[in-house]
Order: structure tokens, then sequence, then C-alpha cells
């Protein structure tokens, strides 16, 4: 999966609201049992397995085919099928196939976002029941656990966890005689990247991703877009100009802007010193690395702090699967909503450079046999994540307005005060709606 994508697919709650009660007139939640084909009923292979139908999208393949065979073969009961979605038009159809019903029998579900807007809607299963029932050990989910069910009521399970930290290049810091602390501070940061660029364009000594949200440096304050006094977003964003327009030590924005992928080869290539990245990163560096398209020599540590943060804070956000609501099967999809998003899916996920949602000890031990660097478990599993979106329905929306107006003033158009002010303004408009 292209976790970077997670904060591009936000849906409005008011689309969702209308959509999916549009939808329940069409008979939402009554989804359709899996046809096998083999002349037996429905929903049941000739042997008489339970079938389920597993609905994703295409970049998660690789690691679900692996978790749904072992799954299949450690049982007799049921057989569980993917069915395997383009990633870039996933959450479309989810939305429609929620609304209108459809043969899913389990669904991933790509942000805490949709996750809401979709229980708000009553458009998936609530499992807190069959939580509370089995042998799940909640607190293997880490800190993010609590702020993504303010209400208590589970109606989705975490499968993936992102973690940014920051990636460096061993070998442009070694040569330049630069040895890291163990935690680094935006400013430190500052301080090294604009020693490391070349100020011609040819060399950078870091890279801030437009995807990357720009309120982030707030959030490890724990300073959320909702907070009456968010002065912490307002000095992380000036961080940012900082780096971009002052110092000129990172790619700049319009050039990230015009080529989406260009920040992995440019650190590929050792045009970029250092760049702050989630947990997927492994993976494509690792990957990359086997086809022989890069030998660069990296390393992770623990992402730069603002001042006065706890050490080690970082942001994330889990990824989700869920059943639907008025699925026929829910006792069935439990258990394998139970195998993919417990230590079923935490055995497999590491081999694939990807931080389960389910921790504990085997998953990093796998992390450390796979990845063969002990600084990424290291980071991954001790950091302190806070929640790139809290439990809030309109909190799309306020990211999606506040990137806007954060650009005008990346790109010099606005003052910090006319920003700031800008976005409050428009702040009120969408929590008062």
């Amino acid at each position: 999966m292209k976790t970077k994508n997670w904060g591009k697919r936000r849906i409005s709650a008011l689309v969702m609201t209308v959509i999916l009660t549009a939808g329940s007139l069409m008979g939402c939640g009554n989804s359709k049992p899996a046809d096998s084909g083999s002349g037996s009923a429905a929903g049941t292979t000739a042997e008489g397995k339970v079938t389920l139908k597993y609905y994703t999208w295409s970049d998660t393949e690789s690691y679900t085919k692996e978790i749904i065979e072992n799954y299949n073969n450690s049982q007799d009961k049921v057989v569980v099928e993917m069915v395997s979605m383009p990633s870039a038009t996933y959450d479309d159809k989810l939305k429609v196939m929620l609304s209108a019903g459809s043969d899913a029998d389990i669904v991933n579900v790509r942000t805490l976002d949709q996750v809401l807007q979709f229980k708000e809607a009553k458009a998936l299963y609530d499992i807190s029941d069959n939580v509370k029932n089995s042998d799940l050990d909640i607190s293997k989910y880490g800190s993010m656990w609590d702020s993504s069910y303010p209400d208590g009521k589970i109606t989705a399970l975490p499968l993936r966890s992102s973690c940014w930290m920051l990636f460096y290049n061993v070998d442009i810091l070694e040569e330049a005689g630069i040895e890291l602390p163990e935690q680094l501070t935006w400013n430190e940061y500052g301080d090294i990247i604009k020693s490391l660029t070349s100020g011609d364009g040819s060399k950078y000594g870091g890279c801030w991703v437009d995807w990357n949200v720009y309120q982030c440096i707030g959030t490890q304050m724990g300073t959320y877009l909702t907070a009456d006094d968010i002065t912490d977003v307002r000095n992380g964003l000036e961080t940012l100009n900082r780096f971009f327009n002052e110092d000129e030590s990172v790619v700049p924005l319009a050039e990230i802007k015009a080529n989406d992928t260009q920040w992995r080869s440019d650190f590929e290539t050792g045009r970029v010193a250092m760049i702050p990245q989630g947990e997927w990163f492994i993976d494509m560096l690792m990957s990359d690395a086997r086809e022989g398209k890069t030998d660069v020599n990296w390393e992770v540590t623990n992402i730069p702090i603002p001042e006065g943060a706890e050490p080690g804070a970082t942001w994330g956000a889990y990824q989700f699967a869920a059943i639907p609501a008025g699925g026929k099967h829910v006792e069935e999809s439990y258990d394998f909503l139970k195998y993919l998003c417990g230590e079923g899916g935490s055995g497999i996920l590491p081999k694939y450079g990807i931080l389960p949602a389910y921790g504990g000890d085997s998953a990093k031990k796998t992390f450390d046999e796979e990845v063969g660097k002990e600084s990424v478990s290291n980071v991954a599993f001790s950091a302190k994540i806070y929640p790139e979106t809290p439990s809030y329905d309109k909190y799309s929306d306020l990211k999606v307005a506040f990137a806007e107006h954060a650009e005008l003033y990346l790109f010099g158009e606005k003052t910090l005060d006319e920003t700031m002010q800008n976005f409050e303004k428009q702040r009120t408009d969408i929590m008062s709606k």
C-alpha cells in the first residue's frame, strides 16, 4: 500500500452521510453472500466451508495473499478469498459498496476518518462485544488505540500502523563529519541540512514532501487543528518556512508538487541527505536495492522534535479492517479479522518492511530479521506516536483547509499572521456546520 496516500483520500462527513443514507434505501448493509460458483449453497464451498470475501486495494496484495494462505491452512471451516481493486479508486468504490450492498464480508479501510464516517452512517458492524469476548490483547495495539475509540464502540480493528522517522544517508553524514545525537530538535536538524545543501540545486540537506501534512510538527506537541490555542501549529509552520525559504535547505515545494515521486529517487541517488518519512519507505528502499536501482547506505533515527516535546514523539496513523453492517457470516468474519489484525498479520507484515498495528516481541524480532537494521525497530517500536488524525469526523476538512492556507504562506503569497487568521476563520465555519 502507498501509505503516503492515506491523507489524500479524505471524504467529507456530509457527503458520506448523504450517500450512505441514500444507499440504505437500496438495501444498505444487506451484503450478498459470495457465490463460490460450484453449485453449493451461496457463501459456501462444495466441501461445506464458508467462503468469505476480503476486499482490499492492489498495493496490499503481496502480504495479504500470504496472510490469507496461512489462515486458510490453519483451519478447515472457512475459505477466505481476496478481492483486489485498484488503489487509486478503492476508496470511492468502497463507499459505493457499503451504501448499496455487496458480497464483501471484510473490507480494508484506509483511514480513521473513513472509519468514523462509516460508523456514523451505521455502515460497519459493531464488533465491541466480539473484541471483549475474544482473546485479542488490545494492549498490543499501542498508544493510538484509545484515541481511535473515544466512545468505546469498536467498528474496525487496526491492521497497520505508520510511524514517521528520519531516514539519512550514512555516507554523506560521515563524509561531513556529522554524528547524530539520539534525538535531534527541529532547529538542530535545520542547522545540519543547511550545512549539507550545495546552493546550486544539486544537493539538498533535506526534503519535506507536500503530502506530509503541514501541521505535523504541532502534532508532536499534542496540539491538533481543533485546539483553542494552536500556537504549536503556527510554530511548526514557521519552522517549515525556514527550511523552504530562509535556508533553502530542502527541495523546493514547487519541484516536489510537480513530481510526486521525485523524493524517493532524490534520496536514493544522494541528492537529498536526510528525509522524514514513514515506515513504508523501508520496503521501497529494500525493493529498489534488490532490483539494483540503488545502493544507498541508509539508516533511521527518531524524527526531530520541537523544543519541549517528549523525546521520541512522532506522528502516525492506523489502517483498519472491518466487517460491513448486515454481514451474513459475522462470527466467521470476525475470526479472520482477529487473525488478520492480530498475531497472524503481525507475523507477516514485518517481512514486507511494514509495521503492524499489533505489536509485541515476535513482530519486533521479525522486523529485525527481515530489515536487517535494529535502528528501524528501535525507533518504530519505542516511539511515542501521536495520531495524525484525532477522533473527529470533520478533521479531514480542517486538514485540507490548513494545507491550502499553509501553501500560500510557503509560496510567499501570504504572511504567517494572515495565514493563521484566515485558517482560524475558515475553521470556525467548518466546525460550526
